[in-house]
């Protein structure tokens, strides 16, 4: 195989996991993490470093997948999903900035790794077609084990809301007891969780937010970030919100993403004025939109991918 591969490799690994921290750095979205405010005890540097950990770590997984002669990680998309999440918390002290990013970036650096090593490179395939060969990897590379790596990764995350769903499905606590697949796991949860279900409904969000951000990339990339945001905002009830504040809640900040969006789409040049302050109401409250977040993430790096992909 040539060196034009090992470049593809380094090329798609970095731009997903650039996905994470330019997301991260843009402004403004509304009560989210940027760099001139935190959020849930998440500072804008952690994601800074997480990007920097995930970029080594799905070089890895692509090139294991680009130099293997199977159409799935031998470890099933479970272990891949704890290992990255892990590895790449280190430098920022394994803080959970990006455990939904992950879940939502392994199916995609599979594909990737699959399509490097049919065409030699990748560059000029369609992002719809790769998202659509994630959504196939994500239902048939699976392995029993699966849950048990991710209900794994989910406990070294912590979140709160795991009580929550004590006796929606599989015991996360007794994880060892249980063999199920990745989709057995996203099909089991994905009514509770927006992530999941964006992968349930073959990542048509993620889709959409690449589509605006790469509209006239890379001027105006934090705009176009900021818009996408309110734009996957004003159709979703954000998972995260409607954990830690209700679902009430949620839903009142997905209607008020719509009003954000009707004035975005009016062409008010005080869209990006009115964002700031909401941005102000939503930290003053700690209501965090981050699932949101990490769609709009997948997005960015989907963007980035293809443009670099494009023009090497």
């Amino acid at each position: 195989m040539c060196s034009s591969i090992d470049d593809a490799i380094e090329i798609a690994a970095a731009s997903l996991a650039s996905g994470l921290a330019i997301e991260a750095s843009s402004y403004p979205k509304p009560g989210n993490v940027s760099p001139i405010g935190d959020a849930k005890n998440l500072t804008h540097w952690f994601f800074i470093a997480t990007s920097a950990s995930m970029a080594i770590e799905l070089e890895k997984l692509i090139r294991d997948i680009v130099y293997s002669n199977a159409p799935c990680p031998k470890e099933g998309i479970g272990e891949k999903i704890y290992k990255l999440y892990t590895t790449s918390s280190m430098l920022q002290g394994g803080r959970n900035t990006h455990l939904g990013y992950t879940i939502l970036v392994t199916p995609i650096a599979v594909a990737m790794g699959l399509l490097i090593r049919e065409l030699g490179s990748a560059g000029g395939v369609e992002v719809e077609e790769i998202l659509n060969l994630s959504y196939d990897i994500a239902r048939s590379c699976g392995s029993p084990e699966d849950f048990r790596w991710i209900s794994k990764a989910i406990l070294e995350a912590s979140p709160t809301y795991v009580l929550n769903y004590i006796g929606v499905g599989p015991d996360i606590y007794n994880a060892d007891r249980t063999r199920a697949t990745f989709w057995d796991f996203v099909e089991t949860f994905r009514r509770h969780d927006l992530l999941l279900n964006e992968i349930w409904d073959g990542y048509q969000r993620a889709y959409l937010s690449y589509k605006i951000i790469c509209e006239d990339y890379p001027w105006k990339l934090y705009e176009k970030i900021s818009i996408a945001f309110i734009s996957i905002g004003s159709s979703a009830v954000d998972t995260v919100i409607a954990r830690e504040k209700g679902y009430k809640v949620a839903l009142d900040v997905m209607n008020i993403f719509r009003k954000a969006s009707t004035i975005i789409s009016s062409d008010s040049k005080l869209w990006l004025k009115y964002l700031e302050i909401l941005d102000r109401e939503l930290r003053e409250s700690r209501i965090n939109p981050g699932s949101i977040a990490d769609i709009v993430a997948v997005g960015t790096g989907l963007c980035v991918m293809e443009k670099a992909l494009s023009s090497k």
